[in-house]
């Protein structure tokens, strides 16, 4: 992973289909990185209900549910949207660099 200006490249733009997304772990963090319907999203990579990982979580538009018990996550902002779940998703700020997908650093601590 490359570092540029507190940003760490973690993926690329053409490996995240629309509607899918992949995780990668960071600092002692899983971060899943999303493509939806408005661009890419970085959240942790965990449910706030189940405490399992989000990843292969159905994305549809601009949210995201729990593969487990249906939880849904609004991926721009982390927020529910739909129980069980009441408790927000931590998000982290990425910058798109050509097909370069990178984390800020300052967001993992």
């Amino acid at each position: 992973m490359a570092e540029h200006n507190n940003f760490l490249t973690v993926a690329d733009t053409t490996d995240i289909k629309l509607g899918h997304s992949q995780s990668v772990h960071l600092d002692g963090i899983d971060i899943l990185i999303c493509h939806a319907e408005d661009g890419f999203f970085a959240v942790e990579d965990i449910c706030t209900h189940s405490m399992i990982p989000l990843c292969g979580g159905k994305i549809e538009g601009n949210y995201i549910t729990c593969p487990m018990h249906g939880a849904v996550f609004d991926l721009t902002d982390g927020s529910v949207q739909s129980p069980p779940a009441f408790e927000d998703l931590r998000t982290f700020k990425l910058k798109i660099d050509g097909t370069s997908i990178s984390v800020n650093g300052d967001s993992l601590k």
